[in-house]
């Protein structure tokens, strides 16, 4: 602890110091550093006006091209679709070349008839199942269900019979 001086003198400036009241500087340390970082940036004020510019022109192009583009091509597609056999009229032609080009044309549709009969027998079959449901199609033949060929026949195993409990047989 500091002694107590009985000098006046000492005593009146001890006073006067003690009523000072400490004066603000001059110098502001927040705005100092805040105009600091001001000037450091370089200054491009054009920069985000013009790239939004750029994207605003780039999407209405798009969209200007998207909206006046052509309609896609027609799809050409090849039908083939069977003509039935004209009668035999034999007009100026003799009967050995008549029945000679009528049998090369009944061989080649006949393999084309096959063709025509099995898929229009699958789209007919299809279109029932799709309005009627799968319980509407008819049910296999009895000839087929018993020609069901089993995994050990066609493996050339032979045949095992079922027993309840030796499902999964264990040897020990």
């Amino acid at each position: 602890m500091s002694e107590s001086t009985s000098d006046p003198k000492l005593a009146a400036l001890e006073k006067s110091l003690a009523a000072l009241v400490p004066v603000p500087g001059r110098i502001d340390r927040d705005q100092l550093l805040f105009r600091a970082g001001q000037a450091s940036v370089r200054s491009r004020p054009w920069l985000w006006p013009a790239a939004t510019a750029l994207s605003i022109v780039v999407a209405a192009s798009l969209g200007t091209v998207l909206a006046l583009r052509p309609a896609p091509a027609p799809v050409e597609r090849v039908v083939y679709v069977p003509v039935p056999q004209p009668a035999e009229s034999s007009v100026g032609a003799p009967q050995g070349v008549a029945s000679a080009a009528n049998a090369r044309l009944d061989s080649s549709t006949e393999d084309a008839e096959n063709l025509w009969a099995s898929s229009a027998e699958y789209i007919k079959e299809r279109n029932l199942a799709i309005r009627w449901g799968v319980e509407a199609l008819p049910g296999p033949s009895i000839a087929s269900a018993s020609q069901t060929p089993t995994v050990e026949s066609m493996l050339g195993l032979p045949e095992r019979k079922f027993e309840p409990g030796k499902l999964f047989p264990l040897k020990f």
